[in-house]
């Protein structure tokens, strides 16, 4: 997800305005002279023609020019998004370690199908800091169990939440030598990043 590109969005009488369209997995968001939020579930007939990718949702047939870029936007607007279970990578059959106590039952369903390992002996490791001692422990934790590969760590997100976020998380994971290389919403107040060594060079 995350696919945007500038388009010219075709109205009623051929009326056109020009718009940036950003696709998430909850569905289009259209900014620019014109404004609109379409949900996921919402469109359907999508289909591309002379560079103009069009689709139905309530009712409305929406119609936008994208040049070059249509039939690939028109693959992204009928491709299911990735669980969350694919964005951690643990959807084909991959061992997963959790350190600390899920905060959401999302978590809980995509993790549920990965078998639980110690870290040291997991494809997949997955922290929750809920405190900034929780979130200063880590990287000490990290070269006790001998982890090597990527690491999610879930943090707060938002005014909502009282966990670390994702500039603190950041700042402890840097200085310890690990660097961000993904993010992936989790639900609510809650966000997750993925984090990477820095191999020497």
């Amino acid at each position: 997800m995350g696919r945007q590109a500038k388009a010219t969005w075709i109205g009623e009488h051929g009326r056109a305005a020009a718009v940036t369209l950003h696709l998430e997995a909850a569905g289009l968001q259209i900014s620019g002279e014109r404004r609109a939020q379409v949900p996921r579930s919402a469109w359907s007939e999508v289909e591309a023609a002379d560079g103009v990718v069009s689709f139905v949702a309530d009712g409305e047939t929406y119609r936008f020019r994208l040049g070059s870029t249509a039939a690939a936007w028109v693959r992204a607007l009928t491709t299911p998004p990735p669980t969350l279970a694919e964005k951690l990578g643990v959807a084909k059959g991959e061992t997963v370690a959790v350190r600390g106590d899920l905060p959401l039952p999302e978590l809980d369903d995509a993790l549920a199908g990965a078998a639980r390992v110690p870290p040291w002996e997991s494809d997949v490791v997955v922290v929750v800091v809920r405190s900034d001692d929780e979130l200063d422990a880590l990287p000490v934790w990290f070269r006790e169990c001998g982890i090597g590969t990527h690491v999610w760590v879930v943090h707060g997100k938002g005014r909502e939440s009282t966990a670390p976020g994702d500039n603190a998380v950041r700042a402890v994971m840097r200085s310890a030598g690990w660097r961000d290389t993904k993010v992936s919403a989790v639900g609510g107040p809650w966000s997750a990043t993925r984090y990477s060594p820095v191999r020497a060079s």
